[in-house]
């Protein structure tokens, strides 16, 4: 594996952060820290392997890795940023296309335990059992506001079976495609819930109506109009057929557009990682582990904006 390529890869973050940023999708601070993270759990767990009963390989034993966690994790991240092909990135590296695809699967489970993609997923890993009371004191601590929501498509490949091309073809983007709704705080400074790898055809209110069930009722939300009618939701106001909105109607309009404008570029945030826009190209059962993980590196990339 070419090592000169890490290093002017890592030589880019350090002088150049900006550009490094659009290389792997993270600033030279938010990757250190990242790495720091994987890196404690790595050797967490090199440790008890070590230390297993009835352990019979010589400690140190076994073959090496040709890249050290630090490789390993800019590899996956230029694969979730870039979307390139196994091809294109092991002939980068010059190494095999098997021992890309096996660095990218070792590292996204650390990824997702490490970044959680929702301020929800978060709380629910630091508490196993969360109360009904105790989440509506959490979200009640939240920044005043109404929650911003709204969805984006992705196009998958044409599923083999005919039932699933049925349920996930979308007359609308005339493909197959897996959606997913994002649940924002006013401003869009951090993700609240995010639902992953529904159905392309399924709409948005339908989203939001699940969302709804599941959170307190008291929450409000601000949407576009495709969530005309769901409860506790401000939309724009839609013009009456054959009419016209008066100047109030439209400054309403612009006044919820001004708040609602924020989930869209978090949703733009999350689209700069190549492999949340693109065809999803891995395998079926591995989407909502991946969006979950671009999820996670958006809400750690706003952190050191």
């Amino acid at each position: 594996m070419k090592q000169d390529f890490f290093n002017h890869l890592l030589h880019l973050l350090n002088k150049r952060p900006q550009q490094g940023k659009r290389m792997v999708g993270l600033g030279p601070d938010a990757l250190w820290e990242l790495w720091q993270r994987i890196a404690k759990l790595k050797e967490a767990e090199e440790l008890d392997r070590a230390q297993r009963p009835g352990r019979q390989r010589q400690v140190g034993g076994g073959r090496k890795r040709d890249a050290n966690v630090l490789c390993r994790l800019l590899v996956t991240l230029i694969y979730l940023r870039q979307h390139w092909t196994m091809q294109a990135l092991c002939e980068t590296l010059d190494c095999a296309e098997s021992t890309v695809c096996n660095y990218i699967h070792e590292m996204l489970p650390y990824v997702s335990s490490q970044l959680p993609a929702s301020l929800l997923e978060q709380w629910q890993q630091e508490c196993s059992s969360v109360e009904r009371a105790e989440l509506e004191k959490w979200l009640a601590e939240l920044p005043a506001g109404d929650l911003l929501v709204d969805t984006w498509e992705q196009p998958i490949p044409r599923p083999q079976d005919s039932e699933a091309q049925e349920a996930f073809y979308s007359g609308k983007q005339k493909s197959h495609t897996r959606k997913n709704q994002l649940i924002t705080l006013p401003g869009g400074t951090d993700i609240v819930d995010v639902v992953i790898g529904e159905p392309g055809p399924r709409s948005d209110s339908k989203f939001l109506e699940q969302a709804q069930a599941e959170l307190p009722g008291a929450l409000r939300f601000t949407a576009d109009k495709a969530y005309v009618g769901r409860r506790n939701t401000t939309t724009a106001i839609k013009k009456p057929p054959g009419g016209e909105l008066t100047q109030a109607q439209k400054d309403f309009n612009r006044q919820v557009s001004q708040r609602r404008v924020y989930v869209e570029h978090v949703i733009r945030v999350i689209k700069i990682f190549r492999i949340a826009k693109e065809e999803f190209r891995m395998r079926s059962r591995m989407y909502e582990e991946v969006i979950g993980c671009v999820c996670g590196l958006v809400r750690l990339r706003v952190q050191y904006v």
